[in-house]
């Protein structure tokens, strides 16, 4: 089986969010990847009040949360190779990828891609900006 891809984040980073970078998150008006954004709910109580204020007057942007999760759910139920748990991991895995390339200022948030074989053992580990270079 192909391995499973996860994204290690920058915990240190996420507990002390510098305050432009908590602003500039908290009234982001894209989707921010769900295991990005749990991390900073569980690291950051204010970002969590914030970010949750500002998306209930922002239809757009939850119903845009809203699409991305539905599409994340079936793509991984529809996966030839990986069962439906393993692909929605690669598939969040893709997600922050796609988010620092679009939007290289949030890089920081993630340190390294770890892929693991199915019996759970660590196979590598990649540094953020060398798999960016890679791919």
């Amino acid at each position: 089986m192909p391995l499973i891809r996860f994204t290690k984040l920058n915990g240190e980073l996420l507990r002390n969010l510098p305050s432009a970078m908590q602003a500039e998150l908290i009234i982001f008006e894209d989707v921010i990847p769900d295991g990005i954004m749990a991390s900073l709910y569980v690291n950051d109580s204010f970002y969590k009040k914030e970010r949750s204020e500002f998306l209930n007057y922002r239809d757009d942007v939850r119903e845009k949360m809203y699409r991305v999760r539905g599409r994340r759910e079936e793509l991984a139920h529809n996966d030839p190779v990986y069962d439906p748990v393993s692909a929605s991991i690669n598939i969040e895995t893709d997600e922050g990828i796609e988010f620092v390339k679009k939007y290289p200022q949030f890089k920081n948030l993630i340190e390294s891609i770890i892929f693991e074989d199915d019996e759970h053992n660590v196979v590598k580990v990649v540094p953020i900006d060398q798999y960016l270079t890679e791919n």
